[in-house]
């Protein structure tokens, strides 16, 4: 359960809980939906996959003190330029996350681990 702590004028107001997987499923969903993926990479770190049940979709989402920072594997698709295909999928991710839970998107690191002839279905 991941939770987020309001504060206005350095008084609480209150928290937010949620399930820690609901953002990991919403970045995977946005993720999917940008032009040039050809998937998600579910294996970024083998013998991480087993310790961090996040990774096996291809997401890492961690709470800091200053914001969120998310890390997202993927292949592309031949053709597709890396650089767009990376703004794209940042501009994703931070208009999703920031509509849900309100709270600063520090950083989103894309990483791109391969790339596909076509697209997979």
């Amino acid at each position: 359960m991941d939770s987020i702590v309001h504060f206005e004028n350095e008084r609480f107001v209150g928290r937010t809980n949620f399930h820690s997987g609901l953002l990991n499923s919403l970045v995977v969903l946005s993720v999917k939906d940008v032009e040039g993926v050809a998937q998600m990479c579910p294996y970024a770190f083998p013998f991480r996959r087993i310790l961090n049940r996040s990774l096996r979709d291809g997401v890492s989402v961690n709470f800091d003190f200053d914001g969120v920072v998310i890390d997202v594997w993927v292949w592309t698709i031949f053709g597709y330029s890396a650089a767009d295909v990376s703004y794209r999928i940042q501009e994703s991710v931070i208009n999703t996350v920031s509509g849900l839970i309100e709270d600063k998107v520090k950083h989103v690191n894309v990483r791109i681990n391969g790339i596909q002839q076509k697209e997979i279905s």
